[in-house]
C-alpha cells in the first residue's frame, strides 16, 4: 500500500511538472511570436524608418562630453564620433561642446546625445516636450543639421520617478526630436533601462553600454559578441560602447554592429 501510494505521488508530481513545463513553453512561444495578451509598453516612434547613410563608414568610434573637457582627444583614426550636448543633466550645456563638435566633424560620421530625466513634477508629456525643445534650441545655436541623429542617454544617475511616467517622457522627447527631422536612438545600461522603464521594448536603434575594460582588445571582443545578443529593449544593439584604458586615460570606445543608417550622419 505504501509502495502504491508512493508510486501514485510520484506519478502525480511528474504529471504536474510536465503540465507546468508545457504551459511555460507555450507562453514562451507565444511571447516570441508576438502574440501576447499583455504586450510590453514601447519606447520609440511608430513605424520608425532609419535614413540611409551613403558610402562605407568604419565601425569603430568614440564618444565624448564634459568629462573630457580637459582631455586631449584622440587623433587615431575611427569612423565616427558622438558628442554629449548637455552637462550631465537636461537644460544644461556641455561647456566644451563647440570644440568637441569640431573634433567630431573631422571624422567620417558624427552624432550627438542628450541627457534625460524626470523628477516627477507636472505632466510627464510636458516634461518630455520641454526637454526636447531645449535640446532643439541648443542644436540650432550650434548650427547642427537636422540630419544629425540625437541619442537619449537614459541612466539612473539622473532623477526618475515611476516607470509609467518615464515611458511618457521618453516617448515625447523622441517624437518631438523626430518631428524636427532628427534620427533618434536610445543609450542605456540594461539594469538602468529595467529600473527606469520596467522592461519596455524599444522601436528605435539602441546603444548598449558594457562598462570598463583595462584591455582594449578584450573590450572590442566583448562588444562584438554583444552585437549578436538581445539586451535591453527587446532587440540587438545597433552600437555597443565600452570604456577602454590607454596608458592612464580612460576613453569611451564604440563598435557599430551593422549598417550606420540612422545611427550617425556624415558632416
Amino acid at each position: 500500500m505504501r509502495r502504491f501510494f508512493s508510486c501514485l505521488v510520484t506519478i502525480t508530481a511528474l504529471v504536474g511538472f510536465s503540465l507546468i513545463a508545457y504551459l511555460g513553453v507555450q507562453t514562451w512561444l507565444e511571447t516570441s511570436s508576438g502574440h501576447t495578451a499583455n504586450p510590453l509598453p514601447t519606447v520609440g516612434i511608430p513605424d520608425y524608418k532609419v535614413p540611409e547613410v551613403p558610402g562605407a563608414i568604419d565601425n569603430s568610434g568614440y564618444d565624448v562630453s564634459f568629462p573630457q573637457c580637459h582631455q586631449v582627444l584622440s587623433q587615431k583614426f575611427v569612423g565616427f564620433a558622438i558628442v554629449g550636448l548637455n552637462y550631465g543633466r537636461p537644460f544644461t550645456t556641455n561647456p566644451c561642446f563647440a570644440s568637441q563638435w569640431q573634433w567630431a566633424s573631422s571624422h567620417t560620421a558624427r552624432a550627438i546625445y542628450i541627457n534625460v530625466s524626470d523628477p516627477g513634477q507636472g505632466q510627464a508629456k510636458y516634461r518630455g516636450k520641454k526637454i526636447a525643445q531645449d535640446a532643439l534650441a541648443r542644436i540650432t545655436r550650434f548650427a547642427i543639421p537636422s540630419s544629425v541623429p540625437v541619442w537619449l542617454d537614459i541612466e539612473v544617475n539622473n532623477e526618475w520617478t515611476s516607470t509609467d511616467r518615464s515611458i511618457v517622457v521618453l516617448n515625447e522627447v523622441l517624437q518631438v526630436l523626430h518631428a524636427a527631422g532628427h534620427p533618434v536612438g536610445v543609450y542605456s545600461v540594461p539594469r538602468h533601462w529595467f529600473d527606469i522603464t520596467g522592461f519596455a521594448d524599444v522601436s528605435v536603434p539602441t546603444w548598449l553600454a558594457l562598462g570598463q575594460y583595462s584591455s582594449v582588445s578584450s573590450g572590442v571582443a566583448d562588444a562584438k559578441q554583444a552585437c549578436d545578443r538581445i539586451t535591453f529593449g527587446g532587440d540587438k544593439p545597433a552600437i555597443v560602447q565600452f570604456v577602454g584604458k590607454t596608458g592612464d586615460i580612460w576613453t569611451d570606445r564604440n563598435i557599430m554592429c551593422g549598417s550606420p543608417a540612422g545611427l550617425v550622419a556624415r558632416p
